[in-house]
């Protein structure tokens, strides 16, 4: 299975509860985080990074709609694939990133992301 079919298998995977409010949501598989993405976020060569969403999370909006412009979803490619060889280890990276990312679009902090990870497992 190829890298992108496994992030639609991931964005498919999303527990019911969330993904029926990713409506506005783009999804997307890029190699490596660009250079604008490296700045922004400070990262330093040691660093992979493995996703990254970007726009506003649904509680920090005060009930205004962002239709506009999507909130966008990257899923880094090279970071997973080298450091995950076995499909398996890759597939549930995959899936863990995609959900990560997911719920900060849902304005979850870490701890949150992590209990509500292990609930839809």
């Amino acid at each position: 299975m190829n890298f992108e079919e496994l992030v639609k298998e991931a964005v498919a995977n999303i527990p019911k509860l969330y993904k029926d409010r990713l409506g506005n949501v783009v999804f997307k598989v890029a190699d490596y985080p660009n250079q604008y993405q490296v700045e922004k976020l400070g990262l330093r060569s040691c660093h992979a990074l493995y996703g990254l969403y970007e726009g506003v999370p649904l509680t920090k909006r005060g009930g205004a709609v962002h239709s506009i412009v999507p909130d966008v979803i990257t899923i880094f490619k090279y970071p997973m694939v080298n450091i995950y060889p076995d499909e398996q280890d890759l597939r549930k990276q995959v899936f863990e990133t995609v959900w990560h990312e997911v719920a900060h679009f849902f304005g979850l902090n870490h701890a949150d992301i992590d209990r509500a990870l292990q609930n839809a497992n």
